[in-house]
């Protein structure tokens, strides 16, 4: 299925939550402190639920143990929590918070390998923007060191603003795609430290043939204006 399709097909995407539904009376207090940015009370007091009966306060106690340790960057330990988490619940939204987990723990093919589970599992179910799970999974592959792995990700990412063509900010909007403006501007840095300045011009230049006439003129705008700093940043 292409990704244009892909796109137009999705349904809502799924939000970082703390349950699906109400919050269970036994983990009220836990939320609270989760809401309140209390990390480790958060975890403190979700801790003694993740052996509970309710397969669904299970569920919820390993969620708040999973977004407690993701803030605190205890990346291995939250890995874990949402990987118990995705045997209770296996969906799309989970698996692409495991891709991102395993990059940020240094397990980068870890998180590769669940980024296409993340794949498999929304092609059935729709719940997620897959421009989203990709910029989600591109940030964690840069915020953890990894720039020259976000290049296939970034391509597939151009690709999609091709297919579109139409680069207006509320389309783009309505369909979860990065405005075109912000994608040019963060994509910058990381391309950069994957190509030369020759291939990054080229990257770009590839667009052209494909994208709305206001796109192109941004793009045009956006790689006169860069190209000189960044040859100047080379010198």
């Amino acid at each position: 299925m292409s990704i244009l399709k892909r796109l137009l097909d999705r349904r809502k995407s799924a939000e970082l939550s703390v349950s699906r539904g109400e919050t269970p009376p036994e983990l009220a207090a836990a939320a609270d402190a989760l809401q309140r940015e209390d990390w480790p009370r958060a975890l403190r007091l979700a801790q003694p639920h993740l052996e509970a009966k309710p397969a669904a306060l299970r569920a919820d106690a390993y969620r708040l143990c999973a977004l407690a340790t993701s803030r605190q960057a205890q990346w291995c330990t939250a890995f874990a929590c949402w990987q118990k988490l995705f045997e209770l619940e296996p969906s799309a939204h989970n698996a692409l918070q495991l891709a991102s987990a395993s990059v940020m723990a240094g397990e980068v093919e870890r998180g590769k390998a669940w980024l296409m589970k993340f794949d498999e599992i929304n092609r059935a179910s729709r719940e997620f923007s897959c421009a989203a799970a990709y910029v989600n999974f591109i940030s964690a592959l840069a915020q953890a060191g990894h720039a020259r792995e976000t290049l296939p990700y970034l391509t597939w990412l151009r690709e999609l603003y091709r297919q579109l063509k139409i680069t207006d900010d509320s389309f783009l909007h309505q369909r979860g795609v990065p405005f075109f403006a912000v994608f040019l501007e963060n994509s910058w840095p990381l391309l950069l430290q994957c190509l030369n300045e020759t291939q990054v011009r080229e990257w770009y230049g590839a667009m052209l043939a494909d994208l709305d006439d206001d796109g192109c003129a941004a793009l045009r705008g956006w790689l006169d204006e860069m190209m000189p700093a960044a040859a100047a940043n080379d010198e």
